[in-house]
């Protein structure tokens, strides 16, 4: 509901401003919808008074965006809040994430690190409203129910005086939810592998191992390259590292901290002792060796919490806040999410002018089919022998088959006909209720398409998007795309399918 102006801060070249669209659909009156914009740097907002709850049916149709440093735009029902509103605030409340220096780097994003409150989407779009990338979550009733299935969701929930959820709390800000202590101790007399990188001045990377005690306690030894950079021997205690998994705390931005980061972000997503064994290289799919070291440049983005196990335990083997977060939204469930999976979208704001022209805030209603760009498998829970028993005959397939049967069969190679690229086929054993695909090349999402039905074996061809026509008119070679599809069967599953094929425009 908010249009663009450009304009800037620079005489030359001009800055290009942001327009932010706030979309509706929550299901309640623009007058009941309250706004609070703030920043922890710099801030330049035209119209909109920082830190100032304003009606959505007062803001008008443009929120322009010349500066917003670390900003957050709160989203609230009934009544406004400021930055800081409490966590037993009775207004319930959530919010966006966003920087708009404006440089190439800046990003937004939605969060759910420290609560669970209202389900939205973030859309860019260029100049001309072609979408370029989407992250979301599905309604919020469907993610307060989930939450509702795990050990310490009911009683971390805070409902108002008629018993409506009002936000579920993470483990951040309620000590409800069980601690991983048994996880931890379960890897007694196992050695890890630790291959770190450091994105800091000098760029390093280590290498580190160690053997759990019975206490959960461990000693890292290794080395780093330049030389020097953290002590050849970290000794973390089992109390020290349970407790900060959650916290993340003892993590400072340095080379140990980045060691002890990757330790715990390990456990919050169920990566020791499963499925990819114990080296944490395996726990990337595209690591780099090199004269440099080892490392994963991406962090751990293999599927992560039910997909990196292999079958159950009696124990949780995961963060489960985190993990039913992961499975319903693209948002960050911890600090660790964005390597697992994409929980931002770019903004692509050079002072020169980049592709995004609009970023649009989608307000959800409670209940509906909403669904995010990807899941995932939150099953990590604690389960008995015969629940292990199951997983294990379940456990999580390679490539493109999910653990509930669905199976993308995609091309290796395709030719653009009539403005489509067919990619191949999705099959869904008892039907798919839904299917979603898109084809990107680099950050550019270059096709994308959305069918409903309950056909079993689906043929997928994707419309071009205006990014697509450019890419695939301009007749260099065979562009290699990368390919990802949703497809939610009858009994409501959803499960991500990845494939990749190169492709040519038509006549070529």
């Amino acid at each position: 509901m908010l249009a663009v102006v450009l304009g800037g801060l620079f005489i030359a070249p001009a800055a290009q401003a942001l327009q932010f669209e706030i979309v509706n659909e929550s299901e309640r009156e623009d007058d009941e919808v309250f706004v609070t914009v703030v920043a922890n740097g710099a801030y330049d907002v035209p119209g909109v008074a920082e830190n100032t709850p304003t009606k959505l049916s007062e803001l008008g149709d443009t929120i322009t965006i010349n500066h917003l440093v670390s900003g957050r735009v709160y989203i609230s029902y009934g009544a406004g809040v400021e930055e800081g509103a409490p966590f037993n605030s009775p207004t319930r409340f959530d919010w966006a994430e966003m920087t708009v220096t404006p440089v190439a780097e800046d990003v937004a994003n939605l969060t759910a690190v420290d609560q669970f409150a209202i389900g939205m989407r973030l859309d860019t779009l260029d100049g001309s409203g072609e979408e370029l990338e989407s992250v979301g979550a599905a309604n919020s009733d469907t993610i307060f129910a989930a939450l509702q299935e795990i050990p310490g969701g009911p009683a971390a929930t805070v409902r108002d005086g008629a018993g409506n959820i009002l936000r579920v709390l993470s483990p951040l800000h309620s000590s409800a939810y069980p601690n991983l202590g048994e996880y931890v101790r379960s890897l007694a007399g196992e050695t890890i592998s630790l291959h770190t990188a450091f994105f800091g001045t000098p760029f390093t990377t280590t290498h580190y191992s160690g053997t759990f005690a019975a206490d959960g306690s461990i000693v890292l030894n290794g080395t780093t390259n330049p030389l020097g950079a953290a002590p050849p021997q970290i000794a973390l205690s089992g109390a020290e590292l349970i407790e900060d998994i959650y916290t993340g705390g003892n993590t400072p931005n340095d080379v140990e901290g980045a060691i002890r980061r990757d330790l715990l972000a390990a456990f919050s997503s169920g990566f020791w002792n499963g499925r990819y064994g114990n080296d944490a290289l395996s726990f990337c799919s595209d690591p780099i060796v090199d004269a440099q070291g080892s490392y994963c440049p991406h962090g751990f983005n293999q599927p992560g919490f039910g997909d990196a196990r292999s079958a159950l335990s009696p124990f949780p083997t995961c963060e489960q806040y985190a993990a039913v977060i992961n499975q319903h939204s693209d948002v960050y469930g911890n600090p660790y999410s964005d390597a697992s999976k994409k929980v931002a979208v770019a903004l692509d704001q050079p002072v020169d002018g980049g592709e995004v022209a609009t970023l649009r805030l989608t307000i959800l209603p409670d209940s509906g089919d909403a669904q995010p760009a990807g899941g995932g498998n939150a099953n990590c829970g604690a389960g008995g022998p015969a629940a292990a028993s199951a997983a294990a005959a379940k456990a999580p397939q390679p490539a493109s088959r999910s653990s509930k049967g669905a199976e993308a069969r995609f091309r290796q190679r395709s030719r653009v006909a009539s403005g489509r690229l067919g990619i191949g086929r999705i099959l869904c054993p008892g039907g798919c209720a839904r299917v979603r695909a898109s084809a990107k090349a680099g950050k550019a999402t270059v096709a994308r398409g959305r069918w409903n039905g309950a056909a079993a074996n689906r043929a997928l061809a994707l419309n071009l998007t205006k990014a697509g026509q450019r890419l695939l008119s301009a007749g260099k070679g065979e562009p290699k795309l990368k390919i990802e599809a949703w497809a939610t069967a009858v009994d409501g599953t959803t499960t991500q399918l990845r494939g990749q094929l190169k492709a040519r425009g038509a006549g070529k």
